[in-house]
This record gives C-alpha cells, structure tokens and sequence, in this order.
C-alpha cells in the first residue's frame, strides 16, 4: 500500500512539474554584470519599459554595481501577448550622476515562448538593427543617436572572469554631459502566452540577485 502511495506522489509532482514547465509563457531574460576593470564605478540602473498602445510601463528597475554576472532575471511579458511593442533599454549613471567606469553588460538578453526564442537582443544589437537616442540631464527631450560617448555595442565581457556570447555593454552618455542612454527594439509578440514566469524549482523568485519575476 505504502509503495502505491508514493507512486501515486511521484506521478502528481511530475504532473505538476509539467504543468509548470508548460505555464512559463511569454518572458524577457537577461543577465548583467560589471566589466572586469569598472571596480571604481558606483553601478548604473538598468530600467527596461514597454511601450504598447500609448501607454508606457516599467517592467523592471535594477541598480547594479557588481563585478560578477547576476543570476538570471526574467520578466513576464504575458500581459502583451499578442501584441506589437516598443521594448525600451535604459542605462543611468544613477543619483551621483557619476559616470566613471560605467561599464554595465547585459548579456544574453532575449524573449522567450515557452522556451523557444522569439526575439534576440543581442543578436539585434549585434547587427545594429535598433534604434537609440539619449537623453542629457537638463533636457526634456531626448536627442537621437548617440553622443558624448553613449555607446550600445556588442561586448562579451569578461564579467568576473566570465565571458558570455551576445552580451552588449550600454555606456550612459559621460564625455561633455551626462545622460541616459536608451535603446528600443520593435517586436512583434505571439498570442496565447500569458503564463507566470518561474524559477527552475517551480517557485515564483524574489530574492535580490536571483531570478526575479515582475509582474
């Protein structure tokens, strides 16, 4: 009795791990890390914003200073399944407006259906196929392309020691005037993914410099 029992556990937790494989839906991922040699940088915000219908929304706000890559963030985007977006990414030397060393990577940064790929990038910004402005401290609007410095450019690191294929380094605007620098990607979302980003426990994550979900 005792061993159909366990049986009879066995088969509801592979169930429900399957369940929850099939529930990841419609997700941004990405990691970040300092470049080796920014140890005297006080980190940079890294903010990404969906623009869909002419509303605008934070998706996800991150400062962060350290010389190793984050765990994996991962961000639901199941709220615009379906849909046409704008993605925004943008980089900001943060309240001390000190932007030495700033140099922030964000690697290997795609969306994802259910575990297949749906946009690239980093392979988008490999062929320098976005669009990219900045926008300086004292100013309402922001300017296109790059100056003072901003750069968007594919960099593989390292990142303690680390290198990762598709990772991009976005330089805040530093030489002459400061600013944040923003690039935006046009994409075209599939239907029917509104699932729940999760962990690879099946476990919503909060912790700080683990997976994170935002919804």
């Amino acid at each position: 009795m005792k061993h159909i029992s366990y049986l009879f556990i066995i088969l509801l937790l592979l169930f429900f791990s399957t369940s929850i494989a099939s529930a990841k839906g419609l997700t941004l991922s990405f990691f970040l890390g300092m470049k080796d040699g920014s140890e005297a940088s006080d980190g940079v915000i890294v903010s990404f914003t969906v623009e869909e219908g002419g509303k605008a929304t934070n998706v996800f706000e991150q400062l962060w200073a350290e010389r190793k890559w984050s765990d994996m963030f991962e961000v639901n985007l199941g709220k615009w399944s379906g849909k046409s977006i704008i993605l925004n990414l943008t980089t900001d030397p943060g309240k001390a407006r000190n932007t030495g060393w700033d140099w922030i990577l964000i690697g290997d940064a795609k969306i994802m259906a259910n575990d297949k790929l749906v946009y690239d990038i980093g392979q988008t910004v490999a062929g320098g196929l976005m669009s990219l402005s900045v926008l300086l401290d004292g100013d309402k609007n922001e300017t296109k392309g790059l100056k003072f410095d901003a750069n968007c450019t594919p960099d593989a690191g390292p990142v303690g020691k680390e290198a990762k294929l598709k990772s991009f380094m976005q330089h805040p605007a530093w030489n002459g005037k400061v600013g944040n620098t923003i690039s935006r990607y046009e994409i075209d979302l599939p239907s029917g993914f509104g699932g729940m980003a999760i962990d690879a426990n099946g476990k919503l994550a909060t912790a700080w410099g683990h997976l994170k979900v935002i919804r």
